[in-house]
């Protein structure tokens, strides 16, 4: 095949493979829900720590409520003894006197840690319902984010596999040695191996090509030359 052909073609193979770059780059950059997975397991990690939390103090509050059941119950049979007259000796009666105030001291003591409690379960509930609302909406969020990312992949994978054949079909069309050279040539150079010649410019490195050079490209269908400036592959457009 002639350099002429390969020439046009390169040109268009290095549309492809820009084309596939940028898609490629497209793809990588998608966001894969990884921020919303860290909000989720956030959520989940609050949900967690608030639930042991509500679940210790409803606990606890339950032993205060059987210890204050208890300490109401013994304090009847010691009041109930006492005022039985079925005790008649002083310090008998003055001992059952002070069981029954300390009982009295044990359970206002235990009810004011019950109210305690019961006040943090007032804050700490409320709390739990909020988290676990914020956990169902970065659920949401996520779930949301990674039905986007799907159809985006999809969309640019479908993309990606388009051009692909594009280009397999182009590569027939070129020598195995010139595309050597192309390859070479889009390893140094950022990925473009072929830059357009406009305006008596190369537009790889906006270096003036000479106009000798310029017009053996427009003349010359066989000539595949390189840019002084950047060595990349010179391709001038027919004028439309």
């Amino acid at each position: 095949m002639g350099s002429s052909v390969a020439r046009a073609v390169l040109y268009q193979l290095q549309q492809v493979d820009s084309a596939l770059a940028q898609l490629a780059a497209q793809r990588a950059a998608l966001d894969d829900g990884a921020a919303a997975r860290a909000e989720v397991a956030a959520a989940e990690a609050q949900v967690a720590e608030l639930a042991e939390r509500v679940r210790q103090v409803h606990g606890r509050a339950k032993e205060a409520e059987l210890a204050i059941a208890a300490l109401e119950a013994k304090r009847a049979r010691v009041e109930a003894d006492l005022y039985s007259g079925r005790v008649r000796n002083p310090k008998e009666l003055a001992a059952m006197q002070e069981e029954v105030a300390q009982l009295a001291r044990q359970q206002a003591h235990r009810e004011d840690e019950l109210l305690s409690l019961l006040g943090d379960l007032e804050r700490l509930e409320p709390a739990e319902r909020a988290a676990r609302q914020r956990l169902l909406e970065s659920q949401r969020a996520l779930a949301a984010c990674l039905d986007a990312y799907r159809a985006t992949v999809a969309a640019l994978d479908a993309r990606l596999a388009a051009l692909e054949a594009q280009r397999a079909a182009l590569l027939e069309g070129i020598d195995e040695a010139v595309y050597r050279r192309y390859e070479r040539l889009r390893q140094a150079k950022g990925g473009i191996a072929v830059a357009l010649v406009r305006a008596g410019v190369c537009e790889g490195c906006h270096v003036v090509v000479p106009e000798r050079l310029v017009v053996r490209l427009q003349d010359d269908p066989a000539l595949l030359a390189a840019c002084d400036g950047c060595g990349r592959l010179l391709v001038v457009l027919p004028a439309p």
